[in-house]
Parts: structure tokens; sequence; C-alpha cells
């Protein structure tokens, strides 16, 4: 009777093996998405920087020659834009933030024709100059270009969704990254030490070897890197699930940890979307103001300016922002209310902190993502880290591809390996962290 003497099948491996495997493959799988979505990144942690580079045009904006530095009013300007649009596009936002020396944009969309289907105009992004409230140009954000003026629009879109169609690049990457956030307490496991003392064992894993050979300086690159990187890993790792599956993935997780107020997303679409808002723009602009100066004194927030004022007639109801000092980024206003586009009644909120925990929560790790809180410097950072993901991915590639070539070495002629040979083999590394 023969014996036999095959492979056992994986899920018979000791379980660290199995982590190994694990990290390996899972590593691999990300690693593509991860250089991509972490490049893309660092540039837009600078959107602002570059969109005024790149497309002055279309960001900057200047009183005429000899009038004064007085910006037209938000009527005045949302007149104008209509007017100068035409009735096949619809204005529906009423922009009261206007900066010095900066454009103002509008988002916009088709009105419908003679029987209510949305007619392609070209563009959904609108630069005015608050100053005269002459259009400085139009942009179709959705795009897929090159060109200066539509770069940023499309890294952003590169690095949410892959730029592809629909829905399914957003899943994708949200799914990428509920892989990246298992991944990340996978890897730091690994790096443990399977012996005593644990603590002076795991240390030498936060440090890289110089003057040993390449191989073993990217490893110890990625280990440590991994190390000590590994809370903003988790956090943009969790983050990006936030952004991309946020009611599959991410508020099911959170909510046995966190409360969540889900107001401001939850009012339910209309049968049949609104062609325009009941209450005047006026009407709904002074009943908004009301409604925040209550809810601002029911809450103990004050109010600093105000941001805009957007209807939303698929679900009719008006948004209106204003910043407050709860709000995280000091330029932009993120205080939000919802009230009802019929009544004006109230129907739902968003603060930026100061809320219920989840809100909160949420709103902090999403504004870390973004680098909109500390300043250049905090920015400057995740770059760096950007930088240091991508190398994380691509080491991760390289290290899997050492040890592979090795393997197949030995594996196709090991009784024939000179010592020249085993020398260019890559050895385990203490504690591999099993790429």
């Amino acid at each position: 009777m023969s014996t036999w003497s095959g492979r056992l099948p994986r899920f018979f491996l000791p379980r660290r093996q199995a982590y190994v495997l694990l990290h390996r493959w899972t590593g691999l799988t990300i690693a593509l998405f991860l250089t991509i979505a972490s490049l893309t990144g660092i540039a837009l942690a600078f959107e602002d920087e570059l969109e005024c580079w790149l497309a002055p045009q279309l960001q900057l904006a200047a009183p005429a020659d000899g009038a004064a530095a007085t910006f037209l009013s938000p009527y005045e300007l949302q007149t104008r834009v209509q007017a100068a649009l035409g009735p096949g596009v619809r204005v529906e936002s009423l922009m009261l933030h206007p900066r010095p020396g900066r454009s103002l944009m509008w988002r916009v969309q088709a009105a419908g024709d003679a029987q209510g289907k949305p007619v392609r105009i070209g563009f959904n992004q609108v630069f005015v100059n608050p100053y005269d409230g002459a259009i400085l140009g139009t942009r179709d954000s959705e795009a897929i270009s090159l060109r200066p003026q539509q770069l940023m629009p499309f890294l952003f879109k590169l690095h949410h969704s892959l730029a592809l169609p629909g829905i399914w690049g957003t899943l994708l990457m949200g799914v990428i990254s509920v892989i990246w956030t298992l991944d990340c307490f996978v890897g730091i496991y690994l790096t443990w030490p399977l012996q005593r003392p644990y603590l002076n064992r795991w240390g030498k894993a936060w440090k890289i070897k110089l003057g040993s050979s390449n191989y073993r300086f990217i490893f110890d690159l990625h280990r440590a890197g991994g190390l000590w990187l590994w809370l903003m890993l988790l956090l943009f790792a969790w983050s990006s699930v936030m952004f991309n599956l946020r009611q599959q993935v991410y508020e099911p997780v959170m909510s046995a940890i966190f409360k969540f107020d889900n107001s401001w997303r939850g009012a339910p679409r209309l049968p049949k979307p609104m062609a325009a808002p009941p209450l005047s723009w006026p009407q709904a602009h002074a009943l908004a103001r009301e409604r925040m100066q209550t809810y601002a004194q029911a809450q103990g927030f004050v109010i600093d300016f105000e941001e805009l004022l957007a209807f939303d007639g698929r679900r009719g109801l008006y948004a209106y922002l204003v910043h407050s000092n709860l709000d995280l980024r000091k330029d932009t206003g993120n205080t939000g209310i919802l009230i009802d586009a019929r009544s004006g009644e109230l129907r739902g909120h968003w603060l930026p902190t100061g809320d219920v925990g989840g809100n909160t929560f949420s709103n902090w790790i999403g504004a870390l993502h973004m680098g909109h809180v500390f300043g250049l410097p905090y920015r400057i950072f995740i770059s760096l880290v950007g930088l240091m993901v991508a190398v994380l991915s691509v080491s991760g590639v390289y290290i899997w591809w050492k040890k592979r070539k090795g393997r197949a070495g030995t594996t196709s002629n090991p009784e024939k390996i000179g010592k020249s040979e085993k020398r260019a083999i890559p050895k385990p590394a203490p504690q591999d962290s099993g790429i």
C-alpha cells in the first residue's frame, strides 16, 4: 500500500503560515491599486494650488480695470449666470462666500426638454467672476482628459474610482480598501516575534539595517516603514472604506461603537423630482437663516459666515451651509441644515464636530484623509505618507519576486547550485513578513 506524500491543502497549514500567504496574496492583489491611489492622492493634497497653476483662467478673478473691488450680491450673480447660460441649464445654488481674487464655481445640470428628458450640455461646472458676474469658462468634471483645466478632476476620479464608469470603480476601490484595512492587521501581526523576549526582538523589526544587501535593505524598509506608518496606513485604508462603501460596510461596522445621525443623507427621493423650487430663493434663504440661527442657539455653536444655499429637486429640499466654530476647515463652511422646499421646516442637519460620535469621528478621519486640517505642514506630511504607500507596494512586489525567483532556482536544480548562486538567493529575514 503506497503512502500519500502530496502537499496538505492550505487550510491545514499552521496559522502563521496561513497569515503569511494571506499577506502575500492580498498585497500582490492591491499593490497596483494602492500605487495609483497614493500617487494621485499626493497631487490632490495640493488640489487648490495646482488648480490655480494649471487653469488660472478658470480659478482666478479680478475686478475690471478701474472698477471697485466689491462683489455683486449673490442674487445678482445667480441671475446673471442663469441668463448667460440660458433656459437649457439649471442653476440650483446660491453662492454666499466669494473670496478675494478667486472665481466662484457653480455646479449646474441640464434642464429637461419638452418631454422632460435631460439634454446633454457638455459641462457641469461654471466658473464666474464674482466682481461682475462674467463667466470665465465651463468644465465637465466627469470628463477623462489630461488637458490642464481637466487634470485635477480626472486625478480625483482616478483616485476615487479608477475613472471607471458608473458605480463599478467606486465599488472596486471600496473592496480594495476593505482588503487593505484587514491587511494592516495581518501585516503587523506577522512582525510580532515568535520567541521571548518579545519587545526586544520586536524592536529590531522597526529598524533598517544599513550596509546590508539591496534585498535586505528593501525588506527592512518594507517592514519598518509599515510599522512606523501603521496608524496612518490604517487611517487611509478605513477612511477610504467610508468614502466608497459607507452604507454597505463602514456604518454597519462603526455602529457597534458609535451612534450616527443620518438625517443629512436619509431623506428619501420624491416619486417625481421638482422641476423648480416651490419657495423662491429669497424666501428659502431667509427661512434657512432663521432655522440655522435657532439650531445654533440650541446646539451652542457660533456661525462665522454663510457658504451656500442649494436646491435638491430630487428630494424636495434646500441645503444651507455655513462656517461655524464646529468646522475643521478654516476657509470652507461644512455646518449644514436641510429645510423642506415647500414649507421651510427643518428636515436634517450635519455638524462637522460636536454631534453624535459617529458623525464627528467620520468627519475627522475624512478631513485627515484629504488634508483639510493642520495646514500646509500636515499636507506635506500626508504627501510623504502617500509616497511611502507607493514604496511599500512596489517593495512588496519586489520582495515576492526575489523570493519566487530564489525558490524557482532551488527547485529546478537543487544539486547543482554553486556558492555564488546560493548567495544570490535571498534568505528569509528574521520575522519574515510573508511577501
